[in-house]
């Protein structure tokens, strides 16, 4: 943490805080994550943090399809309209288009450096995204999602 001076409503001297990059060790991302559980010593909801949240984050907004949700309709990837279409280049692309375009509307502090669209060998559709944090220093992880 940086510290630069102030002046106050008085007129007085003070050290002004300036806070460094955000790292995923920081207590600034909490909330609930999903799936949803219960803590076990106290039958709260449990809460998530960081990275868990994250990537949690990113997993809701790309199996949630569009209209789901009632307050936002467009939020989510509609990715169930390609589960009948041929398993080509050309869907792979527009699968890749379809979250690139979701988590840069919705997941802003995430920034995306890889995704591959692959069928896996039980024919289902397989989503990896290598993301990092925007503004973090250790900010580098990856997520698995299976449509």
């Amino acid at each position: 943490m940086t510290t630069s001076l102030s002046v106050t409503q008085f007129g007085q001297v003070a050290p002004k805080k300036v806070l460094d990059s955000t790292t995923l060790q920081s207590p600034k991302l909490t909330g609930l994550g999903y799936p949803i559980e219960t803590s076990p010593t106290n039958g709260y909801f449990s809460k998530s943090s960081d990275l868990k949240l994250i990537k949690s984050n990113l997993k809701t907004l790309i199996r949630t399809e569009r209209g789901e949700r009632f307050m936002r309709p467009d939020y989510g990837c509609n990715l169930r309209k390609f589960l009948m279409e041929p398993l080509d280049d050309t869907t792979f692309s527009l699968i890749k288009e379809e979250v690139v375009t979701s988590i840069r509307r919705y997941l802003r502090t995430v920034s995306m450096n890889k995704i591959q669209v692959f069928e896996t060998r039980g024919g289902q559709l397989r989503v990896n995204l290598f993301c990092a944090v925007r503004n973090a220093r250790a900010s580098a992880f990856d997520v698995g999602v299976r449509i």
